[in-house]
């Protein structure tokens, strides 16, 4: 009769460690990365994770993109005439996307007198989608002739045919202090155009002239924090 309370006792121990190591556990993660790429622009996301284990996870990211300097298409008509120019700063660029991602980690390696200081590699996997994919805006007319900017004609011009999904492989380190706050620096490769959604839009007769890379590099610094 004692070894088998002995052995519930020892049962419902083993069951009730798990639990406790799980709640102790930091299952998410919010950041908040700053980023420069060689679109010559910058860029800003915020993330947050869900680390079920503690290597593998998910994450999601809403990135804010804009170019140093406003690239301000212009031209004339076909006949001469006018000139042309669009409304709108940054139009043809890209403002936001969505970054869905997986997140791979490796064994923390923890450093410090009082081992309270954790360094580790990610290695995220993910998807780049454009909000919206295909850019519009305004364009103005007006005479063709020194001193004359009075518009005497406005159009709404509208891409169509943009790629919606890109990818991009990001790599940090990152450098976690036992409270949970968590310093970050990492790299993204992507193939994400940042005016994909301006490539086919054609005023009078001509496609806009826009800055193209095969690929987008970027180089971040994050600040994060798990609970």
């Amino acid at each position: 009769m004692k070894k088998t309370k002995l052995f519930i006792l020892f049962i419902c121990a083993c069951m009730a460690l798990p639990a406790q190591e799980k709640g102790k556990r930091s299952l998410w993660k919010v950041e908040l990365a700053g980023a420069l790429n060689n679109y010559d622009a910058w860029e800003v996301e915020p993330s947050v994770a869900f680390l079920p284990l503690d290597y593998v996870g998910a994450s999601l990211g809403l990135m804010f993109i804009r170019p140093y300097h406003d690239n301000t298409p212009a031209g004339t008509s076909q006949d001469k005439q006018l000139r042309w120019s669009y409304t709108n700063d940054y139009a043809p660029s890209y403002l936001l996307a969505l970054r869905p991602a997986l997140q791979l980690n490796t064994p923390k390696w923890w450093v410090g007198r009082d081992k309270d200081y954790a360094l580790y590699l990610s290695l995220s996997p993910g998807l780049t989608l454009p909000l919206p994919a295909n850019r519009g805006f305004n364009i103005d007319y007006y005479p063709n002739k020194p001193g004359m900017w009075t518009t005497i004609r406005r159009e709404y011009i509208q891409n169509q045919g943009a790629r919606t999904v890109y990818y991009h492989l990001r790599t940090a380190l990152s450098l976690e202090i036992d409270g949970g706050f968590i310093f970050s620096l990492g790299y993204t490769c992507s193939d994400f155009d940042l005016y994909g959604g301006s490539r086919n839009i054609t005023i009078e007769g001509r496609k806009l002239s826009l800055p193209a890379h095969k690929l987008m590099h970027s180089v971040s610094i994050g600040l994060g924090y798990r609970f």
